[in-house]
Order: C-alpha cells, then sequence, then structure tokens
C-alpha cells in the first residue's frame, strides 16, 4: 500500500480544484462552544493544501499547517503563504516538529484516519497547552441522496482498496478513545457542491484511491459518467455532505 504521507503527491491540483471546503460555520460553532478568539495558536495537523487552515488564517489565528507532504505543503504556501499569520512546518501527526504546550488549538481536518492514534494522542498532549482542545472534521458524502449513493456504488463495486477502508474510517469509538477522558462533542452541519461533468470528475480524481490510468480508470469513469448523465439538471449535478464535528470541551 502506498505509503499515507504520499498518496496524495500527484493529486494536488484536482485536490484543490474539487474537493469541498469546510462551512464557516465551523468558527462560530467553536467561537460559542470552546471560545476561540483570534489570540488563540492553532496547530492544523495533516493540513494538506490549507482548507482548515484557511478557515483560522481568515479569523486572525497564528495557525501551523503541519504536514507531512511535500507538494501538499508547497501548495499551501502557494495558496496562503502570504498571510504572516501562516506556518508551515514539515511534520506530521506522530512527530509535529512543534515545541511543548504551545498550542491551544490542534484541528485535523480530514486526516485522523492516516494517523496512529496511540503516537498522535501522545504527542497531541506534548504540545497542546493546559485547557486546550482538539478538533477532528470531515466532509462526508450523505448516501441517503440518490447521487451521492450511487457514486458510492460504484467505488464500492469495482476499487477493493477503498471497500477494505471503509469500515474504520468514521468510527465513533476511535474518536471517542482518542479523545478520553476529555468530554467530546458532536456537530453536523449541511455542505455541498454544484459540480459540472469536468469538476465531477476531478473531484472523484482527487481520492488517493482512484485509479489514475489504465483499464480500471476507464471502466470506472464510464460508470462515473452514466451516473452524472442520469442526475445532471442543466449540466450539473449536486454533491452533498456533512461536515462532520468532533471536538473536546
Amino acid at each position: 500500500m502506498t505509503d499515507p504521507t504520499q498518496r496524495f503527491s500527484n493529486r494536488v491540483a484536482d485536490y484543490i480544484k474539487y474537493r469541498p471546503k469546510y462551512p464557516k460555520e465551523v468558527i462560530d460553532i467553536l467561537k460559542n462552544d470552546i471560545g476561540l478568539s483570534p489570540a488563540n495558536v492553532v496547530a492544523d495537523i495533516g493540513a494538506g493544501t490549507g482548507f482548515l487552515t484557511e478557515l483560522f488564517l481568515h479569523h486572525g489565528n497564528l495557525t501551523y499547517a503541519v504536514e507531512p507532504n511535500e507538494a501538499m505543503r508547497q501548495a499551501c504556501n502557494h495558496l496562503y503563504g502570504a498571510d504572516a499569520r501562516l506556518k508551515i512546518v514539515d511534520g506530521s501527526a506522530e512527530m509535529t516538529q512543534l515545541e511543548d504546550q504551545g498550542i491551544d488549538i490542534i484541528a485535523a481536518g480530514t486526516a485522523f484516519h492516516w494517523f496512529d492514534p496511540v503516537a498522535a494522542k501522545k504527542e497531541f498532549a506534548r504540545i497542546l497547552k493546559p485547557g486546550g482542545h482538539i478538533l477532528l472534521i470531515w466532509n462526508v458524502r450523505k448516501d441517503d441522496a440518490s447521487f451521492t449513493a450511487g457514486y458510492e456504488a460504484i467505488l464500492y463495486r469495482h476499487i477493493p482498496e477503498y471497500r477494505a477502508a471503509q469500515h474504520r474510517k468514521f468510527d465513533i469509538e476511535p474518536i471517542r478513545s482518542f479523545f478520553h477522558p476529555r468530554t467530546m462533542k458532536k456537530q453536523v452541519l449541511a455542505n455541498s457542491q454544484l459540480l459540472d461533468w469536468e469538476g465531477f470528475r476531478g473531484r472523484a480524481l482527487s481520492s488517493s484511491f482512484m485509479p489514475r490510468q489504465g483499464g480500471l480508470h476507464n471502466k470506472v469513469l464510464l460508470a462515473m459518467k452514466d451516473l452524472f448523465n442520469r442526475h445532471q439538471e442543466n449540466g450539473k449535478v449536486r454533491f452533498q455532505y456533512d461536515t462532520l464535528m468532533y471536538y473536546t470541551l
């Protein structure tokens, strides 16, 4: 299996253009529930190209974007490097390279399922200030919608790696165990993308398990094109998500 830290190296452009971002309401919830303020120092672990980092920068937070993949770090710097509050770090969840007890809020956007939870929990305890908070967040497809259910069915039918990964991706117990003994709260926000065929194709190809070429690549895209054609309205489809927030109080 591909090294998790290198899985997205050849997908950065698609990731930036086609992956869903996080709702701005995430910041409002953190302000209300944990007292997030612009004075807080944030570490975005597994920051990728900076989708979650962007929310904290716009809120005024000094933000460490910790990312092990060089191509992702370069993309994050290209997108947000003009902001002096951004500090990009070559590090991982298990070895962040950050100082002891210097972080008010640790966040991870669509990244926790790649972490070694035992090593990451120990590292988070080292860098987090007393009384600090942890946020884990994902954009998860709403598979009760007919279009996204069809998308799920194509992936499950054609891609063995996808089938093997699904049972562990969003189990609540590993998250609860990671937060223990802290109190955990969950919030769910609506999120969506309106995509034409090129956007939908790019969204599919941005996933690490999607084949980039060859017979399986062609077979999956043919199935995706058929799905798109059956559900499009005025040349576009609505890709619906739940944004799941798990955070410590």
